[in-house]
């Protein structure tokens, strides 16, 4: 049953959910990101750069080692999920530049994800050494995984837009829909490992404070409220599938797993809250005009 979920199941839900993204996509979100390169940019230095470094900082501050360091890490390496783009929607935010700088992340982590997560293992020492990372296999398997997923449905949404348009609120339920009925299979089956307040108080720490870091930097940078929210949400909210992906199927190590499967559950809260602020804000706001 377990390598059923890791070896079949999670890679097939997890292209599936990719393929639902793309089939929502065309050349009209990226031209989201040409007409603000400064944007662009700075939403991919706050992911791949400002949140790696983020979670070493999390890392050593609370003393954490072997796999839950580790997944800790792995967990900051990966794109923004659909996920993100719905908490963009809630909080005001720009969907359009949410969902590409999610695509955009999600391309570029076949190549990222390997190499940052290799050279940490490589440094980790002693604390990672019996986690080892088939960087080339990886690679292969994240582009059959995320990237060609994505470029086939934004190639069905090019050439044929009406059933693009049919099938991807449907996949995007069923896709959502397998995920959670998959995380809560993976809880169940590794629910001896979950037992660490440790970890969850971890967890929070990193999608709570990228998220405000991130809602910060982006205040200052542009003066569009919209923007500031969805680079917030893009940086705090994490797509686990991909982290779950490697620790599972590829290095088979359960123990590596258990950071991003607390994290799928527990990023709700960081989120919800998010939303919950911003929309006071505004009501705040809407009363004083309204004054």
């Amino acid at each position: 049953m377990a390598a059923l979920l890791s070896q079949v199941l999670l890679p097939l839900i997890l292209a599936f959910i990719m393929f639902a993204m793309g089939l929502a996509l065309n050349v009209r979100h990226f031209s989201e990101l040409l007409r603000a390169p400064t944007i662009a940019v700075l939403g991919l230095a706050l992911q791949m750069l400002m949140l790696p470094v983020l979670a070493v900082l999390i890392i050593v501050a609370l003393n954490l080692n072997g796999p839950t360091a580790a997944g800790l890490f792995l967990l900051s390496l990966c794109p923004g999920g659909a996920t993100s783009n719905l908490f963009t929607y809630l909080a005001n935010g720009k969907v359009a530049l949410s969902i590409a700088l999610t695509a955009l992340s999600s391309l570029l982590v076949p190549l990222t994800l390997p190499v940052l997560f290799g050279v940490y293992l490589n440094q980790a020492g002693d604390s990672a050494v019996d986690l080892q990372l088939p960087i080339a296999n990886t690679i292969k398997q994240l582009i059959a995984v995320t990237f060609l997923p994505v470029v086939l449905g934004m190639a069905l949404n090019h050439w044929a837009p009406s059933m693009a348009a049919r099938l991807e609120p449907w996949c995007k339920k069923l896709g959502t829909g397998f995920m959670l009925l998959l995380v809560l299979a993976l809880i169940v089956t590794n629910w001896s490992l979950l037992q660490a307040p440790i970890k969850a108080l971890a967890v929070l720490l990193l999608s709570g404070s990228s998220l405000m870091i991130a809602w910060f930097i982006g205040s200052r940078i542009s003066q569009d409220v919209a923007v500031a929210r969805t680079l917030a949400v893009e940086v705090g909210i994490q797509n686990a599938g991909t982290a779950l992906l490697v620790a599972i199927s590829l290095m088979q190590q359960p123990a590596l797993a258990v950071v991003p499967l607390i994290y799928g559950i527990l990023m709700n809260l960081p989120g919800f809250g998010f939303v919950a602020w911003v929309r006071y804000r505004d009501a705040q706001q809407g009363a004083l005009q309204a004054g």
